[in-house]
């Protein structure tokens, strides 16, 4: 017990640190589509796009490189460039108004945002192997805590000193952050045997081993359509679909992450004791059915089911990282959490553009509700999953 001690409040503090991280990644990941009305107000909407775009476009497509390069020069060290990256470009964001120059720093902001997400998830399914949903879900949760914060920050912070002074002040929590990872962290040690495991590629006779992983991150494309859409597009739904005012239109969206600050820990949890698939199938129903819901509520009860769409949201996050962890060998998991974050975030890059398309077309609720009903094309997916059974303490 005396040698367990040490190691329990190691682990404590690795899960603080990276919840705290996580949820500035998250601050980060939501500040673009937060003020987006300004950008389209200022740029209009052609540029506004734009810079959504190539922030997307950066942040979906390169975690799966990031959780790859992380075999070569180490997690600390990539969690920590990551996070300076992103920091550094918001900042000159507010510095700028040259509309080449600002595409250029929202994609390098992108890239710096994409390092994260690989190496959080499975360094804490590392630690905690019998309590894995339960944990994930705690990491999840401190994500939701930036979803929720961040855009509600951010929209008081526009209000009260326009976009731009936004951008430069929110930079400074992430340098603080990378500061606190370089310090925290410990560098990997691993032998020359363990390296050239680690750096063994995943070849076609791995395809039994892989393949639940493969179905489940499919599955997972589909079942996150309705988190990605409302992230990118919730706020010009709310000002300019419904005509609510941006900071009023920042709480409904935090409205959409606040459940994500209890939903993961119990849903991971749930899913420890009745099994992943199960809890995974029950919260794709309950998020497509909150998501059409959002689209017919008056705005007096819009809060309403934007909170029960954050439960359901957030719980799949949590409880799909755990099934995840449960079916792919230790020696891969940084890579195939970077192919599986790579895969689930790619989807706003089409997204993007639909929804924008739709709603001039058809209205502003016609893409939502195009989502609510695909989502549950995930449940058959998920039911051909060969999971195997969580293990215990």
């Amino acid at each position: 017990m005396k040698v367990l001690g040490p190691m329990q409040d190691t682990g404590k503090t690795q899960l603080r640190l990276l919840a705290t991280s996580h949820a500035v990644n998250h601050i980060y990941q939501l500040m673009t589509p937060v003020v987006l009305p300004e950008l389209t107000r200022e740029y209009g909407d052609a540029n506004a796009g734009l810079f959504l775009l190539t922030f997307v476009l950066s942040y979906s497509l390169l975690p799966a490189v990031s959780g790859y390069l992380s075999r070569y020069f180490g997690r600390r060290n990539l969690l920590t460039v990551g996070f300076v990256t992103t920091a550094l470009s918001f900042l000159a964001v507010g510095l700028t108004d040259n509309v080449v120059f600002l595409s250029v720093l929202f994609f390098v902001a992108g890239f710096g945002g994409s390092f994260y997400h690989p190496f959080g998830s499975p360094i804490l399914a590392e630690t905690y192997p019998t309590t894995r949903g339960r944990t994930l879900g705690l990491h999840q949760t401190g994500g939701a805590i930036g979803s929720f914060v961040g855009p509600f920050v951010t929209g008081i912070l526009v209000l009260g000193f326009g976009w731009r002074n936004a951008f430069m002040l929110l930079a400074v929590p992430g340098l603080l952050v990378a500061a606190a990872l370089w310090f925290s962290v410990s560098p990997e040690r691993t032998s020359d045997k363990n390296v050239r495991q680690d750096k063994r590629r995943i070849r076609i006779a791995d395809l039994k081993t892989y393949g639940p992983a493969m179905i489940l991150i499919t599955a997972a494309f589909i079942y996150v359509f309705g988190l990605r859409g409302t992230d990118d597009f919730a706020n010009q739904y709310f000002t300019l679909g419904r005509g609510i005012e941006i900071a009023e239109a920042s709480i409904l969206f935090s409205m959409l992450k606040v459940a994500g600050l209890f939903s993961a820990p119990i849903c991971g949890r749930l899913s420890d004791t009745f099994g992943r698939k199960t809890v995974l199938i029950v919260l794709v129903v309950v998020e497509s059915i909150s998501l059409f819901a959002i689209t017919v509520s008056p705005t007096l009860l819009l809060a309403i089911p934007c909170v029960i769409f954050g439960f359901a949201s957030f719980g799949l996050l949590a409880v799909g990282e755990a099934l995840l962890a449960d079916i792919t060998p230790e020696k891969q998991r940084a890579t195939i959490f970077g192919i599986n974050n790579t895969v689930s975030f790619s989807s706003s890059i089409f997204l993007v553009p639909i929804l924008f398309g739709l709603a001039p077309i058809y209205g502003f609720s016609a893409g939502f509700i195009l989502l609510s009903a695909v989502m549950p094309l995930s449940i058959p997916l998920l039911l051909m999953v060969k999971a195997k059974r969580s293990q215990r303490s």
